[in-house]
């Protein structure tokens, strides 16, 4: 079999099936619970990478609740042995169909762990799927996926691309509230008429990967609001900021509303907050890559596949970032290296078309990828 696609049931097990009818590939479809494969003699999982494999799946959840310490001692031994289930049960499946090629949409989820410890193991490649970087765009990774994807970091890459003439659309998507804030969202307050000078902060969902994995100093927005607190109150000149919070965010951040008039809240449409913005302050957020297609300069505070000297500002203290800031009316875009990152971007790296829709130009990428990599695990193996 060429590719394995794996996902929980939904709307990307609907994709991986659109997918298997359309590739022209030998490829199946199944989900996380391949009830009739279970194989005892799987290889062997050492406790590091049983470890490994929990520990996103438990952050998240105490990111999400507030269980007392005793719980979650029994949840960690729970998630352990469900890890090492999945594990046996994906050895079988694998073994039954050996892929030469296996497909996952995102790949931080406990199966999803298990499957890439196994295929590591049996020297399969694993191909991760996303939301693409650029709007209407897919990604295809087999490295990863936010800042464990392949996009080269080094910014002389980009300044030394031939950047293709490619007209690279603008338009950003817009996310729809969560259920338990749409009322809440539609505040007058939140609607105000906004500053003639600020910095534009998107908030992200607090248990989201990117702040679990990827933001070393940042574990909050609360803590993300300290740190532009703390701007505010030690530059030299006047600052105010924008926040806006996730809309995906179930949570709502009403103890911080009023606490500084210079750092308002604003549910206003995105892409206008950061096109009146001077600068967006993002931790890794994709709001930071939507600032840069608009042009706007973005300041990094976690790690995130943009956060690249030149193309942007990355910052790993407070006073890194009031440094930054201060020195913001003499710092220019360099527009032209901008355009090439968003050209290689388009041209080299993203999937045409979202994986919501997809068409023609979308299954032609795909099926020129998957060959590539299939080409390359055969030549390994042989």
């Amino acid at each position: 079999m060429d590719v394995l696609f794996i996902s929980k049931h939904g709307s990307m097990y609907r994709y991986f099936q659109y997918l298997k009818k359309n590739l022209n590939l030998r490829s199946t479809v199944c989900d996380f619970t391949p009830k009739f494969y279970f194989k005892l003699q799987a290889p062997p999982l050492s406790v590091g990478e049983i470890n490994t494999g929990t520990e996103f799946h438990l952050q998240r959840k105490k990111a999400k609740y507030n269980f007392p310490e005793w719980l979650w001692w029994g949840l960690e031994f729970y998630y352990e042995a469900k890890f090492k289930f999945y594990y046996r049960q994906f050895s079988g499946l694998i073994d039954n169909y050996k892929p030469r090629c296996i497909a996952l949409w995102n790949g931080h989820r406990l199966p999803e762990q298990a499957i890439k410890v196994l295929a590591l193991k049996l020297n399969i490649p694993v191909v991760h799927f996303e939301n693409g970087l650029l709007p209407d765009t897919t990604t295809f990774d087999i490295c990863g996926v936010n800042n464990a994807n392949s996009l080269p970091r080094d910014v002389q890459f980009y300044r030394e691309y031939k950047n293709k003439s490619t007209l690279i659309g603008r338009e950003l998507v817009t996310r729809k509230f969560h259920r338990s804030k749409k009322s809440h969202a539609k505040n007058k307050n939140f609607y105000a008429a906004l500053p003639d000078k600020y910095m534009f902060v998107p908030f992200q969902v607090k248990f989201d990967s990117q702040i679990l994995l990827n933001s070393k100093n940042i574990k909050s927005m609360t803590d993300l609001y300290q740190w532009i607190q703390f701007a505010e109150q030690n530059s030299d000149q006047p600052l105010k900021f924008v926040i806006k919070e996730h809309p995906s965010d179930p949570h709502k951040y009403t103890e911080l509303y009023n606490k500084n008039p210079n750092i308002i809240f604003s549910n206003r449409n995105t892409k206008e907050l950061i096109e009146r913005a001077d600068a967006v302050i993002t931790v890794n957020s994709s709001v930071g890559l939507e600032a840069i297609l608009l042009h706007r300069r973005v300041i990094v505070l976690g790690e995130a596949c943009y956060g690249i000297e030149g193309l942007c500002h990355p910052v790993k203290t407070k006073q890194q970032l009031l440094e930054v800031i201060d020195q913001l009316s003499t710092s220019e875009l360099d527009i032209s290296l901008v355009e090439k990152f968003l050209a290689y971007l388009q041209c080299e790296y993203c999937v045409p078309s979202s994986w919501r829709n997809p068409d023609r130009k979308h299954i032609d990428s795909l099926v020129k990828k998957f060959t590539t990599i299939l080409n390359q695990n055969t030549q390994i193996k042989s």
